[in-house]
């Protein structure tokens, strides 16, 4: 594995993860504070959405960083690995979480890695791999929702 991308890893691994107990911690934090007497509804969708955007892309980068990355080895820049998200999951992520993990200030070439063509050579190799992850990945999104709604309905029904 390329040193940059070592460094990469390590920077995600090290804070800027966003694993599936943040996504509960944020889901139960907004579930503390429900109330039907306010109406605060749009804050609260914003705020879950924003979190489950943040485990998606999250999931995406340690599916690269697990495999891509490792072999065959790409030269993961911000587009590359923009790239490489659309290709195996349909959807690109947040670019600045990309930019800050891949970027590299003062960089001054292109990565081969990022042509369309070399994207979809890896994108080739991992995809069946990838729908598993991206269905394990839904799967969590789904029982974290639901364990959200089932305290929103116990609530509501004065069971807290």
């Amino acid at each position: 594995m390329r040193n940059e991308t070592k460094e990469a890893m390590r920077m995600f691994l090290g804070g800027r993860c966003y694993t599936a107990e943040n996504l509960e911690r944020d889901y139960l934090a907004e579930m503390v504070g429900y109330s039907d007497d306010r109406w605060e509804a749009p804050q609260r969708a914003a705020r879950l959405a924003a979190a489950v955007k943040r485990y998606k892309t999250s999931q995406m980068l340690c599916f690269i960083f697990a495999t891509v990355a490792y072999d065959p080895d790409p030269d993961l820049t911000p587009l590359a690995v923009k790239r490489l998200c659309n290709a195996l999951f349909g959807r690109t992520g947040s670019q600045w979480l990309i930019v800050e993990i891949f970027g590299d200030t003062g960089r001054q070439r292109r990565s081969d890695d990022s042509s369309p063509e070399a994207v979809e050579k890896m994108a080739a190799i991992y995809r069946h791999e990838a729908r598993r992850h991206w269905s394990e990945t839904l799967a969590t999104i789904e029982r974290v929702k639901r364990t959200y709604k089932e305290g929103v309905r116990a609530s509501r029904n004065g069971e807290d």
